[in-house]
């Protein structure tokens, strides 16, 4: 078998000629520029020559024995039958041998040690921009290390950032941004691959006339194109992270009809992450035919501690759902305004963080919820004060948090110019258009919150929060067939939680389907770690009007207990005819907070709940009838119709 010295200088498989000095691949014409790691798997499979190369093999010569998960594998193994042609139903290059592993089909042919057929690379910066050498690769992290020592890092990176391959497509208008893969296998670096990928993804959505798109998504078994059908884009952008040390390279490339039009690397140490940030973020840009306005990163540049407590920070506010994580990163947050008191994307994550923590970790009694709810809300607007005040660029991305505020406080009006500013700022977050989504549809704006919700969409695309708000939308406004889509599709991203469960179950309660519909109630509640008890005498009233007393009975007694959500509560007590009951849960809305999501009262099923005479003075007492007077907004005939809409 051929070693990987011999490998290194070059040899053919079938008609694919394989140059990884030059980290080239050449097929029909077609030069292809794989990334690293998808070249060390092909080195990988031609050192044993045809023979079969197992998962443990891969693990143990590619990624140097760390626990990895099959993603990674899977997505070099399809990366390689790209590189060499394979249509992946018909393998002509790799073959699977299921629970065995892989092996090449066709005979490794080396080239001869003829310096006429390997020449060596004419300027040492196109050598080192195309290594993917994985022997070779690691000599040159020596040499960068000791580059390091004496400060010639700067002129390095100048050296390695000339591009050799020039596009022949034109540069696309829309690209698909993949979840970063982390090549190091430690978990402790899995905030910088997030970091990264948000921080370049801002910097994208300032290149004017392009369409920027967020996948959280790897989509491992898909190949690029069904991917970029999938997220509805033309360009697909794939990044890896690799360290050795406290050198650390992010590699990217950017393909497009299966061709691959840009691949680089930029490197920097853990100690200067927000000037290997700036790097990938100009490289990528540039790329794209744009130039790069630093204040799309920042205003200005961070000390290196305080950015790097505010990527931690933000990993664990992405995170917030895991246990301990919301208090971790308000901690993270105020870690990095301690080391660096002027830089504003901090304060934004510090209130966001603030701002969210009662939604998840609710008080037991309405007193001590009233006494949380007013300290956070207190906090988070005292902190995006003092944000602004030290940096005045992030005074329009932070209409977002006040907006949360003033929702929380229900005040609509403000709450909405809050949301506008952020909605319209230079970049913009999709949080900030599902938040405005949510204020909209809690004054009865369904219509114009399923936009706003659409537009959260069309920026991070693979969200299970975003789909999920989508679907509950479209079911409030009747539209079944859209509401399902839309649920499977965050179902299938991963989304959770009992309200998200439960708006499920209600849509599939209105479509007859009642079996299942028990089935994801019942999930959602134990989700919520409330009682279950209630759930089969409601089905079974669903099913047979008869057992409605039972019904209801069983409710009293899990809402004495607090083991019924009020939203359940509500709408089964209408639905029931126990429209006084309803209305009691109602006033609960009257507490501080939306005590539960507020959209429920314009739905379909609560029409009899809307007819009650204290319906409309509830409403006044919530300051909606106030929003609708000042928007030109009339509610007749049980619709809302508002100027302008």
């Amino acid at each position: 078998m051929p070693t990987k010295d011999e490998l290194d200088d070059g040899f053919t498989i079938g008609d694919c000629e394989i140059l990884p000095n030059e980290g080239r691949v050449l097929r029909d014409g077609e030069e292809i520029r794989p990334e690293p790691q998808t070249l060390r798997v092909l080195l990988c499979l031609a050192e044993h020559d045809g023979k079969l190369v197992s998962r443990e093999n891969l693990i143990d010569e590619v990624w140097g024995g760390r626990a990895i998960s099959d993603d990674p594998i899977n997505r070099a193994i399809n990366q390689v039958r790209k590189c060499l042609g394979d249509s992946g139903k018909e393998s002509g290059y790799v073959e699977t041998l299921p629970k065995r592993g892989y092996r090449l089909l066709k005979p490794v042919q080396l080239h001869s040690p003829n310096p006429a057929l390997n020449p060596a690379p004419a300027a040492a910066p196109v050598a080192a921009a195309g290594e993917h050498s994985a022997a070779l690769g690691q000599r040159r992290w020596k040499v960068i290390s000791a580059l390091l020592a004496v400060g010639l890092l700067g002129f390095m990176y100048l050296l390695w950032s000339v591009r050799t391959d020039t596009p022949t497509a034109p540069p696309a208008k829309s690209v698909g941004v993949l979840p970063f893969e982390n090549l190091s296998g430690q978990a402790e670096d899995e905030y910088l691959v997030s970091g990264f990928k948000v921080a370049l993804v801002k910097a994208l959505h300032g290149m004017k006339g392009h369409v920027v798109k967020s996948s959280r998504v790897s989509y491992s078994d898909m190949d690029f194109d069904e991917i970029a059908r999938l997220l509805g884009v033309e360009t697909i952008l794939l990044a890896t992270l690799e360290r050795d040390g406290e050198v650390l390279r992010v590699s990217y490339e950017i393909s497009k009809g299966g061709r691959i039009l840009f691949t680089d690397h930029v490197d920097g140490t853990d100690g200067d992450l927000f000037s290997l940030q700036e790097k990938l973020s100009r490289a990528v840009r540039a790329d794209f035919g744009a130039d790069l306005s630093p204040a799309l990163i920042a205003e200005r540049r961070p000390e290196s501690q305080a950015y790097d407590s505010f990527m931690r920070g933000d990993y664990a506010l992405e995170h917030r759902g895991d246990k301990g994580n919301l208090e971790e990163a308000i901690e993270l947050f105020q870690l990095s305004i301690d080391k660096d008191a002027s830089y504003g994307p901090s304060y934004l994550g510090l209130a966001t963080a603030y701002a969210l923590l009662p939604d998840y970790r609710s008080a037991e009694t309405l007193e001590a919820r009233r006494a949380q709810l007013e300290e956070m809300n207190g906090l988070a607007i005292a902190t995006i004060e003092a944000g602004i005040a030290a940096d005045p660029s992030i005074e329009n991305a932070a209409g977002a948090i006040y907006g949360f505020v003033r929702h929380k406080e229900k005040n609509w009006q403000a709450s909405e110019e809050s949301y506008l500013r952020a909605v319209n700022a230079d970049v913009v977050d999709s949080n900030s258009f599902n938040w405005y989504s949510r204020m909209l549809a809690s004054v009865g704006r369904t219509d114009e919150a399923l936009k706003q919700a659409l537009r959260a969409l069309e920026i991070d695309p693979s969200s299970a929060v975003i789909n999920s708000r989508v679907a509950m939308t479209y079911a409030w406004l009747n539209d079944s067939k859209k509401a399902h889509e839309f649920f499977e599709r965050s179902n299938d991203l991963g989304a959770s939680g009992p309200t998200h469960s439960l708006a499920y179950a209600f849509l599939l309660v209105r479509d007859g389907r009642l079996q299942q519909s028990q089935q994801v109630a019942t999930l959602g509640m134990q989700l919520a770690g409330s009682g279950t008890a209630w759930i089969e005498p409601l089905f079974e009233a669903l099913a047979d009007e008869e057992f409605i007393p039972a019904a209801l009975r069983a409710l009293d007694d899990a809402a004495a207990t607090g083991q019924v959500s009020p939203q359940v509560e509500i709408i089964i007590r209408t639905q029931f005819g126990d429209i006084e009951g309803a209305m009691q849960v109602a006033k609960q809305l009257e507490g501080p907070g939306e005590f539960f999501e507020m959209d429920l009262l314009y739905v379909s099923e609560l029409k009899a709940l809307r007819e009650h005479p204290e319906f409309m003075q509830l409403l006044d007492r919530l300051g909606v009838t106030e929003y609708w007077r000042i928007n030109g907004c009339v509610f007749e005939n049980d619709q809302l119709t508002c100027e302008g809409a």
